[in-house]
């Protein structure tokens, strides 16, 4: 059975999230992960039951440590990167967009667009993709992100529910 909710990220960040598709056995959640030497687009379902406090459902999601914001300018091209660590990511503003270097055609599970209030994890770690994903910040506005790096670089448990983003329909 699929479920609706609306949950708020730590009160420190300040940040309200908007509707996250869940199941009963964990959050589905959009992430950059890797497979056959290569980085991927997919929807996950993290491995974590809610448990319920202040009238929300709460997803524990894994240990963070030396967590930070950035403020990317507008129209910034990074090109080809990599996770530096495994880490979730909040976009608070802006416009994220990812692609894979890997794929010649521009499709749902090659590029997705990322906006204020989406999460998502990067796992794709050199030592484990070798071309890396693309990312721009295309808004005509700043883009910020808080990062949660995880510690110990652990990709928390999962299963893929299918290639590309995940969709409101997840």
């Amino acid at each position: 059975m699929k479920m609706n909710f609306t949950f708020a990220w730590p009160l420190m960040m300040g940040a309200m999230l908007g509707p996250s598709l869940t199941t009963a056995q964990g959050l589905n959640i959009s992430a950059i992960g890797t497979a056959n030497n290569a980085s991927t687009l997919e929807c996950w379902n993290l491995a974590a039951p809610p448990f319920g406090a202040a009238g929300a459902a709460n997803y524990p999601i894994g240990n963070f440590t030396n967590s930070f914001v950035g403020v990317i300018p507008p129209q910034t091209y990074i090109g080809q990167a990599w996770a530096r660590q495994v880490r979730q990511i909040v976009l608070e503003s802006g416009l994220a967009r990812i692609a894979l270097p890997t794929r010649p055609s521009i499709s749902s599970d090659s590029e997705a667009y990322f906006q204020a209030g989406e999460i998502l994890i990067a796992t794709d770690l050199q030592s484990l993709s070798a071309l890396g994903h693309i990312t721009d910040f295309p808004s005509s506005v700043d883009t910020t992100i808080a990062q949660f790096p995880v510690a110990g670089n652990v990709v928390p448990e999962h299963k893929v529910l299918h290639a590309g983003r995940c969709s409101k329909d997840d």
